[in-house]
């Protein structure tokens, strides 16, 4: 089975990245045979969606080709979203309306929602209602929010860090595999061609 973790910061070695690469160690404790994709956005340097992505010209030919691939052939997907301004990063966003080809069709996602202080809530909501409907991601009903992100250290967290968050990411992230697992079969079904987009 093949899992993307997908880290939305803008910032080289990031938080997100540094939680991305933490979620990445817990999946493979959970399962060891897991093959998983790491995609940081910061590194990738995308640029934002436009019509010239048709031409696969440049970044949209071998670079982006590869990407794609990559989630197409993932059974689900982390994503891990700091929260810039009280919203989701445009990098978040434009990696949904980069991926037009299916990539996320019908595959469970986790939004891992990351803060510097208290916040962190509000990318969840952004996401669950704006990035589904063309893409037809399925966001399952968990997601994780980690405040006070400097201080998450497992094993020895800041005084900010509640004890049992440790445990509820583990809890979660057995949930979501899961999903990505018994949502496999569904996907024999789905008919891209003429309902390649939601209503």
């Amino acid at each position: 089975m093949k899992i993307s973790i997908i880290s939305a910061s803008h910032r080289i070695n990031s938080e997100s990245k540094k939680i991305s690469d933490l979620l990445k160690n817990n999946l493979l404790n959970l399962n060891s045979n897991l093959n998983i994709f790491s995609l940081d956005l910061a590194k990738s340097s995308l640029p934002l969606w436009s019509p010239d992505k048709k031409n696969g010209e440049g970044v949209w030919g071998e670079t982006w080709n590869s990407i794609s691939k990559n989630l197409e052939n993932s059974d689900g997907f982390i994503l891990v979203v700091p929260e810039y301004g009280g919203m989701a990063t445009p990098a978040a966003k434009n990696i949904f309306l980069l991926c037009g080809n299916g990539e996320f069709s019908h595959k469970p996602g986790l939004i891992v929602s990351i803060s510097s202080g208290d916040g962190g809530a509000y990318p969840i909501s952004e996401l669950r209602s704006s990035s589904y409907k063309n893409t037809h991601i399925m966001w399952i009903p968990e997601n994780i929010i980690i405040r006070n992100v400097e201080e998450f250290n497992p094993g020895s967290h800041g005084k900010n860090i509640p004890e049992w968050l440790d445990y509820r990411i583990d809890y979660v992230l057995k949930l979501f595999l899961a999903y990505a697992s018994n949502m496999k079969p569904i996907r024999k079904i789905v008919n891209r061609k003429d309902f390649g987009n939601g209503m």
